[in-house]
């Protein structure tokens, strides 16, 4: 079987699951049209963001062409198809004409949202009191609210039907998605995560990664911990822009994460904090829990550290340092039931033979 994961790769996840679909036997490439400043890795990119000489043109057009007839499955990633070219201000007038001749020739398609794809902003904000789709939330949220919400009306009533089967990484996007499944993070290679549970004595190491303070509630959160300076021993160590492996090492230091406030779920950050033994504070919008599996909900280790409670959580949870051993060994046993890339890959190998199973049903067997 031959499987094309493409046209970006956002949060690492198409890149990750693709390598383990090798290991299953699957000729499994990953292709993006263009590269970004994270230098996600790709097996093949098509060409620079926002780059219209004629020989890029040439490329992502060829390729977009020819991938239905070289690839039995195409797995699409962001609310894009290969001749969706964001990047440019007029980009190909028939966005996702790939997708539907992979569609006439009887392929297999699939589709993975990831956030903003689908998110409809003005719905977010309507329906959750804790949410970015607000103004001071996200610098992007009246330009939601003026133009992107109707092409996300638009992808999820034309586009969505025409594939085999949606899936969906955060559950609040379950609202939006149409006849979508939630899908566990396969963006974190877990097995290459030593476990290193938290000290059980001595300052705590209180670590908080974010790639945008805005987004993930960082003042927040800082304003929390220094009202409980006077109170506790800690140390604070923000993570931004830091090479991976520096960052990395700060993670493996830690005795406890935190992770963001305003998404209402976890993103890969606190995978691979769980993946390390490390216990995890993130809010998670309990409303949104019927659209995961009911057992992920029942064993997620994760303290849900609500916007209204910050200080007040933090404060329970440094209280509680007997109790980090168990909580530690409880985060690593969660991914690896929920978050391993290999038994993922299994599952997607299942979802690609038959997408009328239910994923839930594709991770019980390989599990």
């Amino acid at each position: 079987m031959r499987v094309l994961h493409a046209p970006v790769n956002v949060g690492n996840q198409p890149w990750v699951l693709s390598r383990y679909e090798r290991e299953l036997g699957l000729h499994s490439d990953l292709v993006v049209n263009y590269g970004t400043w994270l230098k996600l890795k790709a097996d093949r990119v098509l060409g620079e963001y926002g780059k219209r000489d004629a020989g890029s043109v040439a490329r992502r057009l060829a390729f977009g062409l020819a991938a239905p007839f070289r690839y039995d499955v195409l797995h699409y990633y962001f609310g894009r198809s290969l001749l969706s070219w964001d990047d440019w201000a007029r980009g190909w007038k028939r966005p996702f004409l790939d997708l539907r001749l992979a569609r006439r020739l009887g392929r297999r398609i699939f589709m993975t949202l990831q956030g903003c794809d689908i998110r409809i902003a003005a719905e977010s904000h309507r329906r959750n009191r804790h949410t970015p789709c607000r103004d001071g939330g996200c610098s992007f949220y009246q330009n939601c609210l003026s133009q992107l919400d109707a092409q996300r009306v638009e992808l999820a009533r034309d586009v969505l039907p025409e594939c085999d089967k949606v899936f969906y990484l955060n559950p609040e996007l379950g609202f939006y998605a149409g006849k979508a499944e939630f899908m566990p993070y396969a963006s974190v290679d877990i097995h290459g995560f030593d476990y290193l549970p938290p000290a059980t004595r001595g300052k705590v190491r209180i670590v908080h990664a974010p790639s945008d303070s805005a987004l993930k509630g960082t003042a927040l959160i800082t304003e929390a911990l220094e009202s409980l300076r006077d109170r506790y021993d800690f140390e604070l160590i923000l993570v931004q822009n830091k090479p991976y492996e520096e960052a990395l090492a700060l993670y493996r230091s830690a005795d406890i994460a935190i992770d963001q406030l305003m998404a209402g779920w976890y993103g890969g950050y606190a995978v691979e904090m769980m993946a390390l033994g490390k216990p995890v504070l993130c809010y998670l919008r309990e409303e949104d829990f019927v659209n995961v599996p009911a057992r992920l909900a029942e064993e997620l280790p994760i303290v849900n550290l609500h916007p209204e409670r910050v200080a007040e959580t933090i404060a329970e949870v440094l209280e509680q340092r007997a109790d980090w051993p168990d909580w530690s060994r409880r985060s690593r046993r969660y991914v690896e039931r929920w978050h391993d890339p290999r038994k993922l890959a299994a599952a997607m190998a299942r979802q690609y033979d038959n997408p009328a199973e239910p994923l839930s049903r594709s991770l019980e067997v390989v599990a």
